[in-house]
């Protein structure tokens, strides 16, 4: 472990205590303009829980991903021959194995030979990827992928597809060694405390929603937001989160970590009472200070747990600076260039903004800062099952005013009935008569051909009781109503059913509208279901 001690002791650089005493004054200084400690934010909370119980991932997720893994290996039996040697092992890794993904979320695989210790040259793993895409393309060709995409150019070569039962997106590389144990040691470290789970998923939400969330678009990966999440929990008073460095002391393997958080750091940051929507406040005013700092040489050090001063190679180096806690080498947050991280910063500024109007009780609900925080998509639901068609009920010949006498194919629907089709509660009274004369009206030209003068007049047998008065009568208002037995009253029905109002032929209601489809609670589904992360096919 002496690298890594010789790596923490880059934190304590005369270059790196400046830059730190500098963050620390601007943090201070926003911190106070903003007036933090004067808010309430048990609102705030319940907000941020609603959108997090909203977009954490159900069982049927998992299964869905367990299974592209399993069917992913299964491919790579038929491209490499059933020969254990030879066939290599697909497994996942990134915010599936984390345990920080949504419903649509990419699933990360790598393509996996051996026991990993022999790197394969980058010219071996593109060629391997090619095999990949071109049996994918195979299958796209049947209908059971689709957008099929090789990007070869990349550090790390990929091949993406899109699963096309499920709709999720998949990236294909080769041994992504470094991918595969940051994302096991960052579950483990999620244990440590909630908090970091849910703030990490709440800012890759808002990342997405405001659409700088993509390394390809040269803004910030879904690495740089959790290690950003995480210098933020380790750098409050007292911290939520270790230095990664401590967690390391017995090597990086993920077992020995696992082992020392178990038996070290679990619950290690219950001394901090700080509530998810301070810290989700908190995590935007601090990075807003610190926007002209990054060009000063500041970078995030998850494994120091600091603010550091670091200078990177040109190919390393980007408009901000996070450093892999892995491998110090390299900027996780590279990808970002200047047209990047201004679009972060307005985004940034924007949400300090809109969080600010929130607690100052200034007019914005809850609702209302959901949307422009995520924005949250209104759940969509689907369309009522159509009216039977035109020739479904065939009537007897009927006399119309104009004295035309022919076959007239029509439905009639009762009030209610029109009503329950359309999601509205049928309720007798009569501030809901016009509505209810309107719906079947409009039902009524609509089945009529739109021929306003074809109303029923006289029903052609007398001794019909279901006689009825023109639609547009002055004498009932406008209103259709019927005789029963020689009364004048308006004829009730129940909400679903349809009648033939001149052959008496009843037909069975419609089915009932489909209602919101809802989401389980993450506490049904969370990391207590699934304590050990899914890894692919054993060796």
């Amino acid at each position: 472990m002496d690298d890594y001690q010789n790596f923490v002791a880059e934190g304590n650089t005369l270059s790196s205590k400046a830059i730190r005493k500098r963050v620390k004054n601007s943090e201070s200084t926003a911190l106070q303009r903003c007036k933090i400690d004067d808010y309430d934010f048990a609102d705030l909370d319940k907000v941020l829980n609603d959108v997090y119980r909203s977009f954490r991932p159900v069982s049927a997720d998992y299964d869905t991903r367990k299974d592209m893994v399993k069917l992913l290996n299964a491919m790579a039996l038929d491209i490499y021959g059933n020969f254990v040697d030879s066939s290599p092992v697909l497994e996942a890794y990134g915010s599936f194995v984390m345990d920080m993904f949504s419903s649509k979320s990419d699933l990360d695989v790598s393509i996996n030979f051996g026991d990993g210790t022999y790197e394969l040259p980058r010219d071996t793993k593109i060629q391997i990827l090619r095999r990949f895409a071109e049996k994918l393309r195979s299958l796209q060709g049947q209908g059971r992928v689709r957008d099929v995409e090789c990007i070869l150019s990349a550090r790390v070569p990929i091949v993406k597809f899109v699963d096309q039962r499920t709709s999720v997106e998949c990236d294909l590389s080769v041994e992504n060694k470094d991918g595969m144990l940051n994302s096991q040691i960052i579950h483990i470290i999620s244990q440590i405390d909630e908090r970091f789970q849910k703030l990490c998923m709440l800012v890759k939400h808002w990342a997405k929603a405001h659409e700088v969330n993509s390394a390809l678009h040269r803004t910030l990966n879904s690495v740089s937001i959790t290690l950003l999440v995480a210098h933020h929990l380790q750098s409050q008073s007292p911290p939520i989160l270790p230095p990664f460095s401590s967690l390391f002391k017995d090597g990086i393997d993920p077992t020995n970590v696992k082992r020392r958080m178990e038996t070290r750091f679990l619950n290690w940051g219950q001394r901090n009472k700080e509530s998810l929507g301070r810290l989700f406040v908190t995590f935007f005013v601090k990075l807003q200070s610190v926007e002209f700092l990054w060009r000063k040489g500041l970078c995030v050090s998850s494994l120091n747990g600091l603010w550091i001063s670091k200078k990177w190679e040109q190919r390393s180096g980007g408009s901000i600076s996070v450093e892999d806690f892995t491998d110090v080498s390299q900027n996780v947050a590279r990808r970002v260039n200047e047209k990047g991280a201004k679009k972060i910063y307005c985004s940034i500024h924007e949400t300090v903004d809109d969080l600010l109007e929130f607690l100052q009780d200034v007019e914005i609900t809850g609702t209302h800062l959901r949307d422009k925080l995520f924005r949250h998509q209104p759940v969509v639901l689907p369309p009522p099952p159509p009216l039977p068609p035109l020739d479904a009920y065939r009537q007897k010949p009927y006399k119309y005013e104009i004295g035309y006498v022919g076959l007239i194919q029509e439905v009639h629907h009762s009030k209610r009935v029109c009503l329950g089709n359309n999601g509205y509660r049928a309720v007798e009274g009569a501030g809901h008569m016009r509505v209810e004369e309107e719906r079947y009206e409009n039902l009524r030209n609509r089945y009529a051909g739109n021929r306003r003068e074809e109303f029923h007049h006289e029903p052609l047998d007398d001794d019909d009781p279901y006689r009825q008065a023109p639609l547009n009568s002055p004498r009932n208002g406008g209103l259709v109503r019927h005789r029963h037995g020689g009364g004048e009253e308006e004829e009730p029905k129940r909400v679903g059913l349809i009648r033939d109002y001149c052959g008496m032929i009843s037909i069975p209601p419609p089915p009932p509208p489909i209602g919101r489809v809802g989401r389980a609670y993450y506490e049904c589904f969370g990391p207590q279901n699934f304590p050990e992360p899914y890894f692919g096919r054993p060796h």
